[in-house]
């Protein structure tokens, strides 16, 4: 019985829907009262579809596209289950089918459900709600129990209309069975009033004996024209629906109205030709036959009939009738198809978001509308040192329904933050949430101080979002020991990829917190997001062959190496090992640091690329030994050691999917220098270095330079008791002469 309960909820669901689609029919039909009634009659088979069939296009020029269906038309819910509180029932978002376990959707369903926190690593689950009565389990069963009470009622009504349309069809066939054939397809039967169409697969014209001659051509020209629309066979299903929707008291206005259509149509087309003289014969033709029990006989057998079907109106609109005018046929089509099809499409809603309590009042409070096809969420964080991704994580990722949230509705966040110890906690719930999910960061590296921004925390008006697009929520910007001046950048910078990574490097550190309304599950959204978009774009863009020349372009784009440098890019593919050569045309203002983010920049093209053997970059240079140019070069060998790994084949896993990307840019690349300049180095006592054999340098620096004999520079670390140190120095050091002490 779990499917009727299912199928009773979707019924209802598409009633409510129905009801709009009902009054814009109603509407368009005043506006079409003097175009010809085919037009109306062809409006009712956009409710018809709206009553038979759940599924649907969705369109943004639909009446379910306006704010007041935000949410709550076919397709996001059950809206209407006789229950104060809504009965959440898990739907295709599209189409308005259920899906899921029928036990969970229906027996002992907990509707306090949604008042939960799904559950994630950070906040456990909170224990279900009491109310008055009982538990909530409690309150679920009444509803579970209250829903089958009025499944029953639905199927009795059903049975009893169907059993009463059965009993009159049963006598209407007793009374045709000794009908006389007149002609072929037309019969005489003595036993009733009023000609009508009868049959569906094989319709036949039972007339009353008596008939003059001329209203038997009235009678039989209105009655095959019947036959040619196959009108008896649509009054039939129309009849099928009304025994469904018995309850819904628009359906049954729909049905006699469609009724009257039919018949006003079919008087039209058979007038169309007729004199003014001729007309009036009709209508007397009409008047003869009305029948005064149409109302029953409509209802009741479903056949169509001469004279059943409001006959004054249809006197008078004979009467009144003139052949329309092209222009008028084309106007009354235009506003149908109109009609047809902001009726017929789903709605399809702009996401929107906007900030309605910024910063410096308490909590931040977003108010958001979603599309009725949203249906889950996740927010994750990234946290960035120098530019680097040092983590990433999913905070947290929910089905909306699972956690009470609806399509239009608040988040509110806010941030603690302990100074002392370094680290920040964000915290996020929606409005019928009574706890926070929180998420927390200790950042360690020389914290001095931190900035917050927050996404349109100055813009109060509606701001457009995509399904699926990544917003920055919150971001947190740290200054370490030895930055200068700490920029709090709006969370906008962060949205745009190209944007993001010239940004990333203004200040020491930042943490972003990113959110994403999702037409996908939760777990198809968790299973996307195992890895950053980062890591994503960069496994896309991976390339097995260095000699696609294209490919590695995308593939450079994607990791950003220095895109504000102009550069050129050189294949060299002629003998193993291939390397792909990057020429900058300028040379860096700071060649150690430059150095250093190349270093891990070709480390990943490396990994990346699945056949490259090295990378080589190059800029221009004048130095006083007369070089004119830097020339460094990291091979696969280099970049093993540079990751710690064992074997240069340990490489390879970074590159089989986004998981290993994000592997490598979190637990390896972050750790290759991971801090930058003098902080390398340990401080020793009374202002000295110290070295790792325990040796005090007055001064520690670095030198960029090419040793004797080598054919690439290399940047070295260099402890020295004296202020000014060559390349020159540095060699005899490494050849195990000199004073200084080179790392």
């Amino acid at each position: 019985m779990n499917g009727m309960y299912r199928i009773f909820l979707v019924v209802c669901n598409m009633s409510v829907t129905a009801v709009f689609v009902i009054v814009l029919v109603l509407a368009a039909r005043l506006l079409l009262r003097r175009a010809p009634r085919s037009f109306s009659y062809c409006l009712w088979i956009l409710v018809a579809f709206r009553l038979i069939c759940p599924y649907s296009f969705s369109s943004g020029v639909s009446i379910f596209s306006l704010d007041v269906f935000r949410g709550y038309m076919a397709g996001s819910r059950a809206i209407w289950t006789g229950q104060e509180e809504m009965y959440e029932l898990p739907v295709y978002s599209e189409s308005g089918m259920v899906y899921g376990d029928e036990d969970e959707a229906l027996e002992g369903q907990n509707i306090h459900k949604a008042d939960r926190v799904r559950g994630t690593k950070n906040v456990p689950e909170k224990e279900e709600l009491q109310n008055g009565s009982g538990t909530a389990d409690n309150a679920g069963a009444e509803s579970t129990a209250g829903i089958k009470v009025l499944t029953g009622l639905w199927l009795l009504g059903i049975a009893v209309f169907l059993g009463y349309q059965f009993h009159v069809y049963h006598r209407l066939r007793k009374s045709v069975a000794m009908a006389i054939p007149y002609e072929k397809g037309i019969y005489e039967c003595e036993s009733i009033e009023i000609p009508f169409v009868m049959g569906f697969f094989k319709p036949g014209i039972y007339l009353p004996p008596g008939i003059a001659e001329g209203e038997r051509e009235h009678i039989l020209l209105h009655e095959q024209n019947h036959i040619r629309r196959h009108d008896y066979q649509v009054k039939f299903l129309a009849l099928l629906l009304l025994s469904v929707y018995w309850f819904h008291p628009l359906v049954w206005l729909s049905y006699l109205l469609m009724c009257e259509d039919m018949e006003m149509s079919c008087d039209e087309r058979v007038i169309r030709r007729m004199s003014g003289g001729e007309k009036k014969d009709y209508c007397r033709t009409l008047l003869n036959l009305a029948s005064g029990d149409g109302v029953r006989t409509r209802l009741a057998s479903g056949h169509p009939s001469f004279g059943d079907s409001s006959v004054k109106r249809r006197i008078k609109n004979v009467l009144d009738f003139k052949n329309p005018k092209k222009q008028a046929v084309i106007l009354g089509a235009a506003l149908c198809i109109l009609v047809v099809f902001i009726g017929l499409a789903n709605g399809r809603h702009k996401l929107q978001i906007r900030c309605v309590k910024p910063p410096g009042t308490g909590e931040i409070e977003y108010e958001y509308r979603l599309d009725r096809k949203i249906r889950s969420f996740l927010i994750y964080k990234e946290y960035y040192l120098q530019g680097e991704m040092q983590s990433y994580e999913v905070v947290r990722v929910d089905e909306l329904a699972e956690i009470g949230a609806d399509k239009k509705g608040k988040i509110i966040v806010d941030a603690e933050r302990r100074l002392e110890d370094g680290s920040v906690a964000f915290l996020n719930r929606f409005e019928d949430e009574d706890v926070f999910v929180k998420n927390s960061t200790v950042w360690d590296y020389g914290y001095k101080g931190m900035a917050e921004t927050y996404y349109l925390s100055n813009q109060t008006r509606w701001q457009e979002i995509e399904a699926e697009q990544e917003l920055t929520l919150a971001a947190w910007h740290l200054q370490g020991s030895r930055q200068g001046i700490l920029e709090a950048l709006p969370c906008q910078e962060f949205m745009n990829a190209e944007t993001k990574r010239r940004v990333l490097k203004k200040n020491t550190g930042e943490i972003l917190y990113y959110v994403v309304f999702s037409e996908k599950s939760a777990e198809e959204l968790e299973a996307e997001y195992s890895a950053s978009p980062y890591a994503r774009s960069l496994y896309e863009a991976g390339n097995p062959y260095i000699g696609d020349a294209s490919a590695d372009g995308r593939l450079i784009d994607n990791i950003g190496i220095f895109p504000d440098m102009k550069r050129t890019i050189e294949l060299m593919t002629e003998e193993e090992p291939y390397a792909l050569k990057i020429h900058f045309e300028e040379q860096p203002q700071n060649e150690v640091s430059f150095h250093e983010e190349m270093e891990k920049k070709a480390i990943l093209l490396l990994c990346l690329i699945d056949n490259a053997g090295g990378v080589e970059w190059t800029y221009p240079v004048e130095t006083k030994e007369g070089q004119r140019e830097r020339r460094f070069y990291c091979d696969r060998e280099q970049a093993a050691g540079r990751l710690g790994l064992e074997k240069i084949e340990d490489m390879e896993r970074f590159a089989e999917s986004a998981d290993g990307v994000q592997e490598l840019l979190t637990e390896y690349i972050s750790y290759i220098y991971p801090e930058i300049s003098e902080d390398n180095i340990e401080l020793g006592a009374d202002g000295a270095y110290m070295s790792s054999e325990g040796q005090f340098y007055r001064y520690s620096t670095y030198i960029v330079g090419r040793l004797p004999g080598e054919r690439y520079d290399q940047v070295f670390k260099v402890l020295a008791h004296e202020e000014d140190v060559t390349i020159e120095d540095v060699a005899e050091a490494v050849s195990g002469n000199g004073e200084l002490f080179v790392y």
